[in-house]
This record gives C-alpha cells, sequence and structure tokens, in this order.
C-alpha cells in the first residue's frame, strides 16, 4: 500500500510525500542528513495530527541513529542534531513528563538576549512571534495605511486592510514579555474573526499577477493567521481557535508568517490540536491518519536502524548494476526529458546520445597522451565513450577516447580549495589533471576533469588513501562553485538518479522562455509510437508502491 502525506513543496502549496521518497533518501546517498531534516519536519506535522505518542517514538529514533549516519564534513559547520527547534521546545514543555528529551539533546547554550534556561528562551521567541504578527508599521509601509485614532473603528468597517490594522494595533504591546489585557485581547479576536469570515479563494486558486494589478493582498498577508489562533488560545475559546486553525490550514496552508512551525510554538496550541484532530482531513489538509501514522513511524525507525547497522544500501551500487544497465538507462532517462533539445543538436533516438565504444588501442592512446585513466573510467569506454548532455544537463556529458586532452584550460591550483575537506594539500601541488572533452558541442562552457589515482594520492595529506580512490568533476567559468564525484561511474549515477527522478515526477528539462515546438514535427507530443514505448514507465526504475 502506498503511503503518502501532505505537506508545503517548492512548488505546490499543498504536496504530496512519499513514504518510499523518504526511506530512499536515508538509503541512497552518501550523505542523508537531508533526510534528517524531512523526519523533523514529518515529527512536527505528526504533532499537528495530534499523534503525540508516535511523535515522540520518531523523535527518539532520530536521536538514536541520527548522529552515526551522517558522515564528518568539514563543509557542514554544524552536525543535523546539534539544534533543536522551537516547535520541539514547545512541545518537551508541554509533554515532558511525559515525553522527556532524548538524553543527546544538546545543552542549552545561553543565548544573546540573556535567557538563562531553555524555558526562558522559548517564552521569549513565542513573543516576539507574537509581537512580529501586530507589528502596525508594516500596514504603513505595504498599505499605506496609519494607525486610525480610533481602534474600535473595526466596528464600522469591512475594509480588510483597517480590519487588520485594528486586530494589531488592539492586541500590540511593545514592552518586552507583556500582553494586552483580556478585554482588549477578545476585541483584537473579534476583528481578526470578521476579516477571515469574509471569503476568499484557497492560495493554490489565488490569481498573484491579477491581484498585483488590482493593489489586493491576500487577508493572511494583511494579519497572520497564527495571531488569531493564538488570541483565541489566550482568552481560552478553545474551539475558537481550532476553527481559525483549521481555516488557515484549508485556505493558506503554511503561508505568510504561519510556516507549521510557527502554529507549534504558539503557547498552549496543544490544547487546541485535540480539537483539530476531531475534524480529520476536512479540517486539516495535513492530517495524518492514526493507521498510516504507525506504519509512517515503524517503517522510517527501522530504515533508520538499517542505516546506522548495514551502512548505506545503494540501489545503482556497481554490483548491482553494471555499466551497460547504468549507460542505458542515462540515455533513455535523458531522451524522455530534454527530447527537444537532442533533436535540436541531431539526436534522432536515446541510442545516439551515447558515443561507441572505444577499442583497446583508443584506450591505450589516450593513456599514453594523458597518463594512466580510471579503472571504472575504461571500464565505460568499452560500453560507450562516453555520452552527450545538454545545454546544462549533465554539464553537457562526458567524451573519452579519443578526445581526452592532458593539457587543462585551467589552472588546477586555482581549485585545489574546494577539495581540502577530503585532505587534497592547499600549495605545492604536484602531478597534472587530465581534461576530457564535453559530449555536446554547446555546453555552456562546461569543462569536466579527472583528477588521476596516482596524482590524488600524492596530494593527500593527513589521512589514508583508498586503492584507486580519485576524483571525477566539472565546473563552469560562471559558476561559483565545482561539481564533484569521488569517480565517473558515481557522476554517471548521479545523472540516472537526476532524470529518473525527473521523470518520476513529470518534469521535462526546463528551456526557458524557448518555444516547446518540436523542431521537426511542431509539437512535441506526436512522437512516433515506437519512441513511445522506447520512453516507456517499463525501464524507469524507480521504486513503485
Amino acid at each position: 500500500m502506498a503511503i503518502n502525506w501532505v505537506d508545503a513543496g517548492n512548488e505546490h502549496h499543498f504536496a504530496s510525500k512519499s513514504l518510499s521518497k523518504l526511506v530512499s533518501s536515508y538509503l541512497e546517498p552518501v550523505d542523508p542528513r537531508e533526510a534528517i531534516t524531512k523526519t523533523f519536519r514529518l515529527v512536527d506535522l505528526l504533532l499537528l495530527s495530534n499523534h503525540i505518542a508516535k511523535a515522540n517514538e520518531l523523535i527518539v529514533a532520530l536521536y538514536k541513529y541520527g548522529e552515526s549516519i551522517v558522515p564528518s564534513d568539514p563543509r557542514y559547520s554544524d552536525p543535523p542534531l546539534k539544534y533543536t527547534s522551537f516547535s520541539l521546545e514547545n512541545f518537551w514543555l508541554t509533554h515532558g513528563k511525559q515525553y522527556p528529551p532524548p538524553t543527546n539533546v544538546p545543552a542549552f547554550m545561553r543565548c544573546n538576549h540573556g535567557c538563562k534556561t531553555r524555558e526562558e528562551n522559548l517564552a521569549y521567541e513565542q513573543w516576539g512571534k507574537f509581537r512580529e504578527a501586530n507589528r502596525t508599521g508594516w500596514m504603513l509601509e505595504h498599505c499605506k495605511l496609519a494607525e486610525p485614532s480610533d481602534p474600535h473603528i473595526w466596528r464600522e468597517t469591512d475594509d480588510p486592510r483597517m480590519l487588520a490594522m485594528c486586530c494589531r494595533l488592539l492586541s500590540k504591546n511593545q514592552t518586552q514579555g507583556k500582553f494586552v489585557s483580556q478585554e482588549r485581547m477578545k476585541e483584537a479576536l473579534e476583528a481578526g474573526m470578521k476579516l477571515f469570515a469574509q471569503p476568499q479563494v484557497c492560495i493554490s486558486e489565488w490569481d498573484w499577477k491579477e491581484a498585483r494589478t488590482r493593489g489586493e493582498k491576500r487577508h493572511s498577508e494583511l494579519l497572520y493567521r497564527r495571531l488569531v489562533v493564538e488570541l483565541a488560545i489566550r482568552a481560552r475559546e478553545l474551539e475558537t481557535a481550532a476553527e481559525m486553525l483549521s481555516l488557515g490550514l484549508r485556505i493558506d496552508g503554511f503561508n505568510h508568517g504561519s510556516d507549521l512551525y510557527h502554529y507549534l510554538m504558539i503557547p498552549g496550541v496543544y490544547d487546541v490540536l485535540p480539537l483539530l484532530a476531531k475534524r480529520g482531513k476536512e479540517g486539516n489538509p495535513f492530517h495524518i491518519k492514526e493507521e498510516e501514522a504507525e506504519i509512517i513511524v515503524k517503517k522510517i525507525a527501522e530504515t533508520l536502524e538499517l542505516r546506522a547497522t548495514k551502512g548505506r544500501q545503494w540501489s545503482l551500487a556497481p554490483e548491482k548494476v553494471g555499466w551497460e544497465d547504468l549507460l542505458n538507462r542515462l540515455a533513455k532517462g535523458a531522451w524522455k526529458v530534454n527530447r527537444k533539445e537532442y533533436k535540436q543538436m541531431g539526436v534522432k533516438c536515446w541510442e545516439d546520445i551515447l558515443y561507441d565504444p572505444a577499442d583497446e588501442s583508443e584506450i591505450k592512446e589516450a593513456e599514453e597522451k594523458a597518463g594512466e585513466l580510471p579503472k571504472d573510467f575504461k571500464d565505460m569506454m568499452r560500453v560507450a565513450a562516453g555520452f552527450k548532455g545538454g545545454y546544462h544537463l549533465f554539464g553537457g556529458g562526458i567524451c573519452g577516447v579519443p578526445l581526452v586532452d592532458g593539457e587543462p584550460e585551467d589552472e588546477f591550483e586555482h581549485f585545489v580549495s574546494d577539495f581540502g575537506h577530503l585532505g587534497f594539500r592547499k600549495d605545492g601541488v604536484t602531478g597534472d589533471v587530465i581534461q576530457i572533452q564535453a559530449g555536446a558541442d554547446e555546453c555552456d562552457c562546461f569543462r569536466h576533469y579527472i583528477i588521476p589515482p596516482a596524482v590524488w594520492k600524492a596530494n593527500i595529506v593527513g589521512r589514508e588513501v583508498r586503492e584507486g580512490e580519485y576524483q571525477y568533476w566539472h565546473w563552469a567559468p560562471w559558476r561559483g562553485y565545482i561539481s564533484s564525484w569521488d569517480s565517473v561511474r558515481d557522476y554517471v549515477a548521479s545523472c540516472v538518479e537526476e532524470v529518473e527522478g525527473m521523470i518520476e515526477n513529470g518534469k521535462k528539462v526546463d528551456h526557458g522562455n524557448e518555444s516547446d515546438q518540436d523542431p521537426d514535427s511542431g509539437d512535441e507530443e506526436s512522437d512516433s509510437a515506437e519512441e513511445e514505448e522506447q520512453s516507456s514507465d517499463e525501464w524507469v526504475h524507480v521504486e513503485k508502491e
């Protein structure tokens, strides 16, 4: 059974998230720290769904295994579990007796504003978020609306801007840690509820361009929805708080100053979450059902233990996928996501993306010119001497034999700092790198290099070098960084992961403002039946649920 949940995404306010993808993000990459970050987000969604015990179970698993599965990397100054979110701090403050923090949660460090305990620090930040939500200066800056002399004028108007302003003004107290009276807070709540009672379309249906033309703002831009939720909690109107929270989640998701962790750090929010949970999916589009929560937590806890005890479980490992299969998957995937550009390059089918194999005499000639080549690179060339990328796709790809150049265009010393985290010496570099020709004729100046094993070993200090260890990397003069891999095979595998991920998500290579018109037929959808069969999902090696 496929298990999914809903969360905000990069392109969608209500995006589907897959358990299988999260599991893969733990097992597939060299460094799974991103999976840990995503899992903490999932913890917050479980808390929002009032699955307190299950959320705690996942927290315990994260702190039990998280540190051991993330490799040490000087490029990252902080380990993934160094800091705790304020949503977690609020959870432990509320449920700490039943679900205390794991023993390896970092100790509280005195903050810049003088708080001596976690509780003081949380209270300071909670007040700061409340104060942020009722700034009246924002209304003057963005809506040209000054504070009214009479904050009770909201009773006589339906103007959204004035309703938002009055709610802000009535709830405003600039003294650190202090709040307005209960009477004033209840009136601010009424003003906010009057604003949010006005109909407004869901954020996913909102026409931003038209709204800008008309000078309109969403209600949640004028007034953070979390402010009204907190006002209702402080007024002890918990059903109202649950209704306002439900309305905000349904209409605006996690937008405009009301992200998930903002809601979960509100004081008293755990009195509201059981009421919200009773509404199920209808009241909270991000709600996770209890039976699904059990499956999710069990699977992720097992995955964390597997990664910690058995290490990386890479589906594209050399012992699982040979060069022929790997290159075919790359070519078929690239053809499906970048067919338009390939046709402009004269490529007629996915097979044409791969260069012909190199024979032993060509490999020997290349090594006589450039020095010894890495074993995996030579193994690839015996299957295909490279592959064509796009203008940016794969950095243009690579073309090995016979186009291997032993005289790089760039001074290698300019890039040694990029390998410092791997132990590469910073000065006195000995040996030469190998420059490989790009696979595409036009690839926006991407350049491809190999630091061969002998050169790599001669320049690594402070650690033991594995047999055959080397680096492949590419860059372009307009980029501020290089992209590097531990081998050519790792680079090719990353290309496969890239295109198959795009296919799974229904994406194609973005060609900017260029027309989507196919250069041959006038319509990319009019490919022959043979091409459609070649690009079918039969060869897409993604996990099916």
